[in-house]
């Protein structure tokens, strides 16, 4: 209980601007100033959010698939963009070379590539999730390759000196002296993740928040739409914080540095 009260009373200011921006749109839904049939009260979104609950016709299985595929989205992101960011800083030619592809490739909407992704694959969920994986990856990668760069060099000549190379040379010079950065870049490919899994699933997926949403915005369904789009930010938030609170109940240092600053 107490752990609670703490916890509330530090994220207590997160809940501001959002409940500001409820009220103000509360109020002028109801006055009219804005038209009520596109604008419904938030009031009126939220007793429609019974449909969350609902696995088969509602958002209940929608919600799943959308986390299922974030989830799994940043976990590749995350496993193969900090080997990948580690190995090619071995090489200054390498570097060079795949940062200059990185920095072609990051303008571009990752969405864009899931047409041609399709012609390989189908409209599969292989597809939208290879697709998803676009921006996040990059991100890991950049942030990794940043991380080995912060890394004081007298540790890697002490680790030349003894002879510390291969999986022994990955695991303890290299993944601790670039775990604040990569962390980081956790927390940012969560971000975007979302947002390409969303846009993924408004264009090619069966299921999830996107899906939803965009059918629901097809048929005028305004309500269900918000509900759909409430349950996006909510998550949104969710996971930022829940990501920060892990991040830092696992790095203590992290929080200490945060309140110092």
């Amino acid at each position: 209980m107490n752990a609670l009260a703490r916890f509330l009373r530090e994220r207590w200011a997160l809940a501001v601007g959002p409940l500001v921006l409820l009220g103000l749109w509360e109020a002028l839904s109801r006055i009219g100033a804005i038209p009520m049939t596109f604008f419904p009260p938030p009031t009126r979104i939220i007793a429609n959010a019974g449909i969350i609950l609902d696995l088969e016709t509602g958002l209940g299985g929608d919600i799943l698939a959308t986390i299922g595929r974030l989830v799994g989205t940043v976990a590749l992101a995350v496993l193969i963009g900090v080997g990948l960011g580690i190995a090619i800083t071995a090489s200054q030619w390498t570097e060079r070379g795949v940062g200059t592809l990185l920095s072609f490739v990051y303008p571009i909407p990752g969405v864009l590539f899931f047409p041609f992704l399709t012609f390989v694959l189908g409209r599969s969920e292989t597809a939208v999730l290879l697709t998803a994986l676009v921006t996040p990856l990059i991100v890991m990668i950049l942030y990794t390759v940043a991380g080995v760069h912060s890394i004081n060099r007298t540790l890697i000549e002490v680790a030349d000196n003894y002879d510390c190379r291969g999986a022994r040379r990955f695991f303890r010079v290299f993944l601790p002296g670039a775990l604040p950065s990569i962390v980081t870049g956790i927390r940012i490919s969560l971000g975007f993740g979302l947002i390409a899994v969303i846009a993924i699933e408004m264009v090619g997926a069966p299921s999830g928040l996107g899906n939803f949403l965009w059918e629901n915005w097809q048929t005028l369904r305004v309500t269900d739409m918000y509900v759909a789009l409430l349950c996006i930010a909510v998550l949104g938030l969710l996971t930022t914080v829940g990501f920060d609170a892990l991040a830092d109940r696992l790095l203590p240092w992290r929080a200490d540095a945060r309140k110092t600053s």
